[in-house]
Order: C-alpha cells, then sequence, then structure tokens
C-alpha cells in the first residue's frame, strides 16, 4: 500500500469502539458498586451478629457448657466469652428485649430467656429476632 493513502494521524474506528466499550464496562462496575455499598454497612453488621449468636449455640451444645453473649446497648460492642466483638462501620445495638442485655444458651442451644421471643435492635432500625424454643435468630 502506498504511504499517501495511509494516515497516522488519529484512531482507528476499532481503536475508539474498543476504548468505548472499556470504558462503558468501568462505568457499570464503578456504578453498581456505589449502589451495593450505601445499604451494606447495616447488612454486614446484622450478618456478623446472626453468625456470632449461632457461633454461642453451637459452641454451647458442642461443650455442654451453657455460653452467653452479651450487648453493650448504645454501643458497637458486645461480649463473647473472653472475646470482646465490635460491629463494622458505626453500626451500635440501639436496644434490646433479653433480659440483662444478656442472651444464653443451654446445652441443648436452647436461650434460657423464658417462652417468648426476643429481639436485638441495631441503629438503621435493622432488628434481629432470636426465637425462644429454637434459638434460631434472624
Amino acid at each position: 500500500m502506498s504511504k499517501k493513502w495511509r494516515s497516522d494521524n488519529g484512531f482507528t474506528a476499532i481503536e475508539a469502539i474498543i476504548v468505548i466499550i472499556i470504558i462503558g464496562i468501568l462505568a457499570s462496575v464503578l456504578i453498581y458498586r456505589l449502589n451495593v455499598s450505601r445499604g451494606t454497612g447495616i447488612t454486614v453488621a446484622a450478618d456478623q451478629l446472626i453468625a456470632d449468636i449461632r457461633y454461642i449455640q453451637a459452641k454451647a451444645m458442642g461443650t455442654g457448657v451453657p455460653q452467653s453473649i452479651t450487648f453493650t446497648v448504645g454501643s458497637g460492642t458486645y461480649n463473647l466469652p473472653g472475646e470482646p466483638k465490635r460491629l463494622p462501620g458505626d453500626i451500635t445495638v440501639a436496644s434490646t428485649t433479653l433480659p440483662g442485655n444478656s442472651l444464653t444458651f443451654n446445652t441443648l442451644g436452647e436461650p434460657t430467656f423464658g417462652s417468648s421471643d426476643q429481639s436485638v435492635v441495631l441503629s438503621g432500625s435493622r432488628t434481629l429476632t432470636v426465637y425462644a424454643i429454637t434459638g434460631k435468630v434472624e
């Protein structure tokens, strides 16, 4: 091909299309991550707390010794036996209906608070319910 038909200035159409596609993919990933991160703080905190409650329940059944988790209302901290824990971000335990703000499981994995369901309320109006007979939390 002769040099007079070839130009070294600018982009070819294929190069321009590839750049536009890459920018579109990056923009869609960024928008998705921004939308997901807005409501995830409370969800992550609730999931962490649910996992720790289930852990204490399993530990009580596995060791044959009653186990407790104690909440500090108005702060983002709670205590597992020998292990203080903190909720992520600025999430706090707003209130509980648990007696003494403590949840205890017997050796069968049953909560010892009686026959009515109890709850733990996190800031952001997320309520976790602990069911009386099974100790299931959701």
